[in-house]
């Protein structure tokens, strides 16, 4: 009986040798690397410089037609996320809108004052 080593051989190329599947690899596309003696340290640093910042974002543009706000539906505890499909635009009244933006019931409880007070003048 003979035993099949041919699975053992080596499919690269050896040097000097060419192959049209290792030919292109000297031309892909690559990029430089910083020079640095901590490169570990100097990826630490990077990512603190460009470490986005927390919240909550909320827009409102006024343009001839009209106005429009916008924000965003995340709510978050920690560093979990509660839910996506918090409603942060609240109708105060009919010509009044207001964004909530910190904790839910601090906003619960100035949307129900301020529609009072609203309503009351």
């Amino acid at each position: 009986m003979k035993i099949d080593f041919s699975g053992l051989e080596p499919s690269a190329p050896l040097r000097g040798e060419s192959s049209e599947l290792f030919d292109g690899i000297s031309n892909s596309p690559s990029f430089h690397l910083p020079n640095t003696a901590n490169f570990d340290g100097f990826q630490k640093e990077a990512i603190q410089m460009v470490k986005p910042a927390k919240g909550t974002t909320t827009l409102a543009f006024i343009f001839k037609g009209g106005v429009m706000v916008a924000a965003d539906s995340r709510a978050s505890m920690g560093g979990y996320i509660s839910s996506q499909s918090v409603k942060k635009i609240i109708e105060i009244n009919p010509y009044m809108l207001g964004t909530m933006a910190g904790g839910a019931a601090d906003c619960q409880f100035w949307h129900r004052n301020l529609g009072i007070k609203i309503k009351v003048s």
